[in-house]
């Protein structure tokens, strides 16, 4: 007999995981409202995938299991415009709450014992570094409709003495709102001081009265500060990444994405009247003299306030209300208790595919990651079909490595290959990439004079020309493919190398397939495999 209904919630051990899956509200800024005080630049494009694993580890069936899940926001910010959401699998419905935020409702009706489904929500953006101008006044840019912004809550507690008091002698040099905002910044900052411990609350109150916390403290102190002196002020919630460190693999997800569960950060933004929204960040400091074999007292990190540059950009996923109690994976289910889990990772360009030939197709993330490089290494036929099955082309393939090639390893000024080829004219859209990678040494003509540029590559002449570009081939080398003993010894060498680095394999175990055309998405997928190896950036960034 199947046991009652039951419910969960994820434990409060998992809020700081979730705390960052809220929407914005109805006043957040539109993607295409101009706002002349924002300067925004060096654009970036990431996807954030935040999946919630439901797993059956018991012996029985688990039945109708019903989950409600906080989704990212899937509306723009003026530091930010969302490109598209994807959800796998589709939810039952999607509810909106009146402060903007929504929850995804799904229902799996059995779950037999060992089984796992995924729920997985990812939202593509381009992100920006920003700067503000805070000399443009907009008349148009008021108060009015930013009472929650002023108003305390359970973690900005505003309203409480202490904290008035604090603010208040922290601002009495100027009653100009925009340079209280700074005074307030240093203020906190200096403060407290970083403490990551597990804590029952990382309100506004419990940061000042302990003056220490982690980036949930510091913002909460932040906002309450900013609110305690009329100045309207929200926690957002996200990612804190900074591109020229996190790529290691220490930051690395399974899956070879960015593990944001390691980037996860609450700043804040703060309103002021005729300007606007402004991003303030007042967890960080540094001490004076670092790096000069000097020792001195702390300092405020003014290059986070009213700022986003490239080393700490802020990717945002949410407004951060906990007051809404909407911060956790809620359930219930019949039978055994599921296992359910919650982790987010980042991608560095889009996963959510503009052509429709990709869709759960093996090669889509190789061919999306080369599409979303900048600038893209690869194009589709159309603006919605990639042609990911159609076989490619010896200069297709030539035109692939180059673009890939001139950004780390470009050619010398006039150093392209003499012009012999007796079958390809000006006029032939490959006619520089064919000279620039015979002059690169990747491509050979044939002994009557042609370069076939049309003509469709095999997997071993692919391989072959990918090795010429990494070296190490060893034509000795040990290989489990059959079909690659005799008379391919022109390719041996070569796709053994790329076996032996994993950017290459063979079609079955024993099966390479030297012969067989390569189509456009396996070519995408072993340049996308080179850019993914030790062999790149050993090569080119060692």
């Amino acid at each position: 007999m199947l046991q009652n209904f039951r419910t969960g919630r994820l434990l409060p051990g998992l809020v700081a995981v979730l705390l960052c899956l809220l929407a914005w509200p109805a006043v957040a800024w539109a993607a295409d409202e101009p706002l002349a005080y924002v300067q925004r630049d060096n654009g970036r494009i990431y996807t954030v995938i935040n999946t919630v694993r439901v797993e059956n580890r018991s012996a029985r069936p688990i039945r109708n299991i019903n989950l409600e899940v906080p989704l990212a926001s899937n509306q723009s910010v003026h530091w930010q415009e969302v490109l598209g959401e994807e959800f796998s699998p589709q939810p039952q419905s999607i509810s909106q709450a009146a402060d903007g935020s929504r929850t995804a409702h799904y229902q799996i009706e059995e779950l037999p014992p060992g089984q796992t489904v995924e729920l997985v929500q990812r939202v593509a953006v381009q992100n920006y570094c920003v700067s503000y101008d805070v000399s443009e006044q907009d008349s148009a840019l008021a108060l009015e409709g930013l009472e929650a912004y002023l108003a305390p809550s359970d973690e900005i507690n505003s309203d409480l003495p202490e904290i008035i008091s604090f603010a208040k002698s922290a601002t009495a040099a100027s009653a100009n709102p925009y340079l209280q905002a700074r005074l307030l910044f240093a203020t906190v900052n200096g403060y407290l001081n970083y403490d990551n411990t597990e804590r029952d609350s990382r309100s506004a109150q419990a940061a000042y009265e302990r003056a220490s916390g982690n980036c949930v403290d510091y913002a909460n102190l932040y906002a309450a500060t900013l609110r305690a002196v009329g100045i309207p002020a929200r926690v957002c919630g996200g990612f804190l990444y900074d591109p020229t460190v996190q790529l290691d693999n220490a930051f690395l997800s399974p899956s070879g994405h960015i593990n944001a569960d390691r980037l996860r950060h609450n700043w804040v933004e703060f309103y002021i009247k005729g300007v606007g929204w402004l991003v303030a960040d007042p967890t960080f400091s540094y001490t004076a003299g670092e790096g000069s074999g000097q020792s001195g007292g702390q300092m405020t990190d003014w290059s986070r306030f009213a700022n986003i540059v490239n080393e700490h950009r802020l990717i945002y996923t949410c407004e951060y209300l906990p007051q809404a109690g909407n911060n956790s994976v809620s359930y219930n289910y019949q039978g055994a208790a599921p296992l359910i889990s919650y982790s987010s990772e980042l991608a560095l360009y889009s996963v959510i595919s503009p052509f429709t030939d990709l869709a759960g197709h093996w090669a889509a993330e190789a061919v999306l990651g080369l599409y979303y490089n900048t600038p893209p290494l690869v194009n589709g036929l159309s603006d919605s079909y990639f042609g990911v099955g159609e076989n490619l082309t010896r200069a297709q393939f030539a035109a692939l490595l180059n673009r890939t090639l001139d950004r780390v390893a470009p050619l010398p000024e006039g150093a392209l290959a003499q012009r012999l080829y007796t079958d390809i004219s000006t006029g032939h859209w490959a006619y520089d990439d064919v000279y620039k990678a015979a002059a690169r040494g990747l491509l050979s003509g044939y002994t009557d004079g042609t370069v076939r540029p049309d003509a469709y590559i095999t997997r071993a002449e692919a391989a072959v020309m990918l090795d010429r570009v990494i070296g190490g081939g060893d034509a000795e080398a040990q290989l489990p493919y059959a079909d690659m003993q005799e008379g391919y010894a022109w390719a041996r060498g070569a796709v053994g190398n790329l076996y032996r680095l994993g950017i290459m394999h063979g079609i079955a175990p024993e099966t390479f397939a030297p012969d067989k055309l390569i189509t456009r998405g396996e070519g995408a997928a072993i340049i996308y495999r080179w850019l993914q190896s030790d062999a790149y950036y050993e090569k080119y960034f060692d």
